[in-house]
């Protein structure tokens, strides 16, 4: 069953690439994403002074990276990481509209969001430390698990699906695609964010010479996915640990068999049907 929502994005100077406020309908939290050019213009803003969950991003040659802090006047915080040139792309920060969120609060936010970052393990956070989760009362926890899963499904809108749990849509064998090549045995199923490649799934270890030499995007991505324990070596195979999403059914192939392949013919169902095939016959069907 669904479960609709109303979420209500501002545009504070009408451009989608500068500073907006994004907010659930009837929900006190709300998010304010800040580019750091623009770092400047958010002092101006009241949200910006009071106490906050905030999550820097950006990227590091394939990796998606990420730093979750707390603060209690968010605007200086962010000056702090700028200074240090922690601050490279963007931030979004959550804040209450009523500006009743404490440092209490802020901090039990930041202890179960790094936990829950580290469980889902999408990015690469660059946190030093884990800190414990401090004690609250009882209604308050309550109240601030609530405000989290808020949290989850805006920054999920918002296109930085940190705290987004992999779902895989069903475990039925028609759903699934395989792939064997190159010594390769992997599985993969469609979602809504794109496609998973499924625990277990697993492919030789060794990467061809010219993989190597080009810097091919299996030999520079790979280095990450260990880092994280999203895969790992062993005997002779490289593994996947867990259920990993990819942008697209070409990066998954490429990534697991270490070379460019025709992904819409490599990848073939439990009937040896290709996803080329059964995509047209989806398309003819409607």
């Amino acid at each position: 069953m669904t479960n609709p929502k109303t979420i209500i994005t501002y545009l504070v100077d009408g451009n989608p690439q500068w500073i907006k406020t994004v907010e659930l309908s009837n929900r006190v939290g709300k998010a304010i994403s800040i580019p750091r050019a623009q770092l400047k213009e958010a002092k101006k803003r009241a949200e910006c002074n009071q106490p906050a969950l905030y999550f820097l991003f950006w990227k590091d040659l394939d990796q998606d990276l990420a730093y979750i802090g707390e603060a209690e006047n968010l605007i200086q915080r962010l000056s702090h990481h700028d200074t240090n040139k922690d601050f490279r792309e963007v931030v979004i920060a959550f804040v209450s509209k009523d500006n009743n969120l404490t440092k209490a609060d802020v901090k039990f936010l930041e202890a179960e969001a790094i936990q829950k970052a580290q469980s889902v393990n999408r990015y690469s956070l660059q946190n030093g430390t884990t800190p414990s989760v401090n004690n609250l009362p009882e209604y308050q926890e309550s109240t601030m698990r609530e405000f989290l899963a808020n949290i989850d499904l805006l920054i999920a809108a918002m296109w930085y699906p940190i705290l987004k749990e992999v779902s895989v849509i069903s475990s039925e064998v028609n759903n699934i695609y395989y792939l064997s090549s190159r010594g390769a045995e992997a599985k993969w199923e469609y979602t809504e964010e794109g496609m998973v490649i499924l625990k277990w799934s697993k492919w030789p270890k060794d990467l061809q010479s010219s993989v190597i030499e080009k810097k091919h995007y299996a030999y520079r991505h790979r280095p990450s996915l260990l880092k994280k324990w999203v895969i790992s070596e062993e005997w002779e195979c490289i593994v996947f640990k867990q259920d990993y999403v990819f942008s697209s059914p070409s990066s998954a192939a490429s990534f697991i068999a270490g070379a460019s392949l025709n992904w819409w013919i490599v990848w073939k169902d439990k009937d040896w049907v290709t996803l080329d095939e059964n995509e047209r016959i989806s398309l003819d069907n409607n």
